[in-house]
């Protein structure tokens, strides 16, 4: 499935305010995600709300004496409170090769810590990439350039995708995803997307396998950009 909205699955936001990311890589985009998008934010701290008074009111060996909608309640009476610790936006300088991109605080660091020269590789006419971490089951975090109006083929996925906008905006059929915007995208999900004809577009892409092409061309390609 693809999630059809600008934020994310409530179990991304879980995981990333408990602390329990599968990857340093996950933990990256979807703070990234939270820092530049008001909703992520509001939604995040919601649910650390919400896991306080389920810690401050469950009784010990018995059944929750309350429904969702009491808890929801009981959440929005509660003190609010920050998930996880704030990010220093002070030690990350912007590579050269991102000049003009305003960096989240969480991706700036990890790109401050990366002993990788961040270089940008042809993907194909008007796009570039570069690929920032390899893990296990081919997943990778990459960032992907593109310009104005260019048209990525139709393709499907071998695994899920996560790409977030740093700047500019893309188009999947009449979805607009914008700076902050995140899409959330599945191995059943085959789709085409344009880039918004304001500017380049800069994104952050978490992705697990290669992409499926229908075209034989764009697969045998595939062996060239490593996507």
């Amino acid at each position: 499935m693809t999630q059809r909205g600008h934020t994310l699955d409530d179990a991304w936001y879980l995981g990333y305010a408990a602390g329990s990311l599968a990857s340093e890589a996950e933990t990256v985009l979807v703070q990234s995600h939270v820092e530049l998008n008001s909703d992520a934010q509001d939604r995040v701290e919601q649910l650390d709300r919400i896991g306080g008074v389920l810690l401050d009111r469950m009784p010990v060996g018995e059944a929750l004496p309350f429904s969702a909608d009491e808890l929801l309640e009981m959440a929005d009476r509660s003190d609010p409170f920050q998930a996880g610790e704030s990010v220093s936006d002070e030690a990350a300088n912007v590579p050269d090769a991102l000049d003009g991109v305003n960096l989240p605080p969480a991706l700036a660091q990890y790109l401050a810590r990366s002993p990788a020269r961040l270089k940008w590789e042809f993907l194909g006419p008007g796009l570039r990439k570069s690929i920032l971490w390899r893990g296990k089951d081919g997943e990778r975090l990459w960032l992907l350039k593109a310009q104005p109006g260019v048209a990525i083929p139709h393709h499907g996925h071998a695994g899920s995708e996560l790409t977030l906008v740093l700047k500019g905006s893309f188009w999947d059929g009449d979805q607009e995803y914008r700076r902050g915007d995140v899409e959330e995208a599945h191995e059943d999900v085959e789709h085409d997307i344009r880039i918004g004809t304001g500017g380049e577009c800069v994104c952050l892409a978490l992705t697990q396998g290669k992409l499926r092409f229908e075209s034989p061309l764009l697969t045998a390609f595939q062996v060239f950009t490593g996507l």
